[in-house]
């Protein structure tokens, strides 16, 4: 087994850019078939960046890697679109549980942030409703988004800008699952 393993990574380690294809029979690997219920497996080469990673899924290596790249992507965030659209009409949340939960998200952010007390607040805006969102640990998934812009110093003093951060809370509006910057 750890032999069949091996030259299966060595044969994708030293394949070229594209992929290869390889046949398992029984315990072995061949690059032709070995019989005719050999199973045929695509060896991928590695690809420098993890595309599912948010910050890099829409980058060049991302795109144009054989893994699918920005066409997986669109994939997987349509499934939600559509997840979405199936989505009975719900009660939206009351004034008073907006304004909660527009307090949550500062407050979160505020904790992310090197000099809380320097941030410059804009206004903080609830999304008109579910949309699709990503995380590196759960994948494509639906949340309602809260955004603000936030101008803070950074760990040397200075201002860096108006930045977008947001909060994505679940589709019932209880609980935070995580707050980031997009820029």
């Amino acid at each position: 087994m750890k032999a069949a393993l091996f030259l299966a990574a060595s044969l994708a380690l030293g394949a070229p850019s594209a992929a290869q294809t390889l046949y398992k029979c029984g315990n072995t690997y061949s690059q032709i078939p070995c019989a005719p219920d050999a199973k045929k497996i695509e060896v991928k080469p590695a690809v420098g960046v993890d595309c599912s990673n948010y910050n890099h899924m829409f980058t060049e290596a991302c795109r144009s890697s054989s893994s699918g790249g920005a066409d997986s992507v669109s994939k997987a965030r349509d499934k939600v679109k559509k997840q979405i659209e199936a989505l009975p009409p719900s009660v939206p949340p009351s004034s008073d549980d907006i304004e909660a939960n527009k307090r949550r998200c500062l407050a979160r952010i505020m904790a992310m942030l090197k000099d809380p007390e320097s941030a410059r607040v804009g206004e903080v805006t609830r999304s008109a409703g579910p949309a699709p969102d990503y995380d590196s640990s759960l994948g494509w998934f639906a949340s309602v988004s809260y955004t603000v812009s936030i101008n803070a110093k950074n760990s040397y003093g200075g201002y860096t800008g108006s930045r977008v951060w947001a909060c994505s809370f679940d589709l019932k509006e209880r609980e935070l699952l995580k707050a980031r910057s997009f820029e």
